[in-house]
């Protein structure tokens, strides 16, 4: 069962988010699960090459795992019927397992 999950909420937490997967493998831990969803994607494909390639050799991406989930937002209100529906939207998320090999 995976327990160290990074979840990528803004582009700000990029610099935790490297930190925090540092501690786990420093920790022992032999995988690290990092999801990102929307805009965040390409900041967690970023911290997972940023792992890989300059912090610690022995990583491999074990796993990419891509999806989608409806997401609803508010519409925009009419003037004249004062419309304010939800809309559905996709949002797509990527899952990326790293392990020490």
């Amino acid at each position: 069962m995976m327990n160290n999950i990074i979840s990528i909420r803004k582009r700000n937490d990029k610099d935790k988010a490297i930190k925090d997967a540092i501690f786990a493998f420093s920790g022992g831990q032999k995988s690290v699960l990092i999801k990102g969803e929307g805009r965040e994607i390409s900041t967690a494909v970023e911290i997972a090459e940023i792992l890989r390639q300059r912090l610690f050799p022995s990583i491999e991406i074990s796993d990419i795992t891509l999806g989608s989930r409806p997401f609803f937002r508010k519409g925009r209100s009419d003037y004249k019927n004062n419309n304010k529906e939800f809309k559905q939207d996709i949002v797509s998320q990527i899952e990326i397992e790293i392990s020490r090999i």
